[in-house]
This record gives structure tokens, C-alpha cells and sequence, in this order.
């Protein structure tokens, strides 16, 4: 069920407007590492062993027989995967002032947009996702599970998420768009479903499907050690 609230003007905290560009939190930083390490080591424990304990590198099938070498070359897959995806995370910078706003990392298209080119601003205080993805801690009433700003189309431009770069660029965010006259609806309560209906495009698929894409992370890692174990054993 959607709950909506009109948008009031909140004033910015007292030191806020100095503040233009925002960052990933230190617990990203950290989170981003462990699930880093989880990808590239722990899942992978098996492959490192089978490669390093025969010591593979030293067999004439290796880079000459693909069967032989299909775990050699999806490890290398996956470690370009992961550290690709880190490294967007790790290097985000989240720049807001008067005129716009841009977003930069690496292996991301940096494009400047002026607020002129926004046609809304979706605020979504409490997206729920089902008990198995609610948040189990307090949420203050400056934190929304997300805040899409999108173009007159309705094709979402950026999206900004407390936890990724925090409330306070959420809140920037809002203070921004409102100063440049861009239209704000704040949602109190919402399902993905919901939201999905509202705005098509708010969302992407890893936000509307985390269920799925998390199952298929575990087949393709046991069907990669089944392999590794098939073609090269322990």
C-alpha cells in the first residue's frame, strides 16, 4: 500500500550547504572489501587450492585445451567482475551544488545534469522488501530507503541511497531540487511492486530482484568448483 505525504520544506541542518560532495561511508569501504575477499577468496577457495596446490601453471594443457582451462578462465572472469564492481563502489563521489548535480567513479560515464534536466524527485522513506531484507535498525526520520531523481521521461537519472553515500546527501539531495523548483513526492510506505507501477524505471533489476540474482550467484559458484573439481581435481 502506498502512504504519500506532501513535500515540506526542511530546512538544512546548520553547516550542511558548504557541503557538496558526498562519499561511500566508511562501513561501505568495509563491507565493500569483506564481500570483495568473499568473492574472489572463500568461493574460490577450492579453484586457488586445485590451481596452486598441482601447480597448474606448470601443465602443457593449460592455455592449449579450453575444457582444461574453462576454471582458469572463469576465476579470471570473476576477479575482473568483482574488482570492476568494487572499485565503482569505492571511488564514488556524489558532487550537488545550485546548478546540478554529477556522479563519479571509475568505470562509470561521468555526465553532468543540470536541475533543469530533472522532471521529479521520488523520496521513498520504506521500500518493503519482505522480512527477510527489512532493516533490523532504527531508520531516522531524515533517512529514506531511497530517493530517485528522474527525467521528464521518467527514466531514473540517479539514485541515492543512505546507505551508500548516507542521509545527509539525501538530504542535500532534496534541499537542491527543491531550491531549483523540481517537483519532490515523498512516499511514507511502499513495495517494489508499487513502486515499479508508479515509476517503471526507479528501481533496476538488482533492487526488484535481489532473491533471484542471490540463488544464481550460488548455482554459477557450485557450478564453477564442480567444474574446477571435474576438470582438474583436488
Amino acid at each position: 500500500m502506498v502512504i504519500s505525504s506532501p513535500d515540506t520544506p526542511t530546512p538544512a541542518p546548520e553547516g550542511d550547504l558548504p557541503t557538496r560532495t558526498f562519499g561511500p561511508p566508511a562501513a561501505v569501504v568495509v563491507g565493500t572489501l569483506v564481500v570483495s575477499i568473499v568473492f574472489l577468496v572463500v568461493l574460490e577457495f577450492l579453484v586457488i587450492i586445485s590451481f596452486v596446490g598441482q601447480k597448474l601453471w606448470r601443465d602443457p594443457q593449460l592455455m592449449h585445451d579450453l575444457v582444461f582451462t574453462l576454471p582458469l578462465i572463469v576465476w579470471v572472469l570473476i576477479a575482473v567482475a568483482v574488482t570492476v564492481a568494487s572499485l565503482r563502489v569505492l571511488t564514488s563521489w556524489l558532487h550537488l551544488d545550485e546548478d546540478g548535480f554529477v556522479l563519479r567513479s571509475l568505470f562509470r560515464r561521468t555526465r553532468p545534469v543540470r536541475w533543469e534536466e530533472v522532471g521529479q524527485v521520488i523520496a521513498a522513506r520504506d521500500i518493503d522488501r519482505g522480512s527477510a531484507f527489512s532493516s533490523t535498525s532504527e531508520v531516522s526520520e531524515t533517512t529514506y530507503d531511497g530517493v530517485y531523481v528522474m527525467d521528464p521521461a521518467g527514466r531514473r537519472i540517479l539514485a541515492v541511497s543512505s546507505r551508500f553515500f548516507g542521509p545527509r546527501a539525501q538530504e542535500m539531495t532534496l534541499h537542491r531540487a527543491r531550491e531549483a523548483g523540481v517537483r519532490i513526492e515523498h512516499i511514507d510506505a511502499i513495495t517494489p511492486a508499487e513502486l515499479r507501477q508508479q515509476a517503471p524505471q526507479a528501481m533496476s533489476f538488482v533492487d526488484r530482484h535481489p532473491t533471484p540474482l542471490v540463488i544464481a550467484l550460488i548455482l554459477f559458484y557450485i557450478g564453477h568448483n564442480v567444474l574446477t573439481f571435474i576438470v582438474w581435481g583436488l
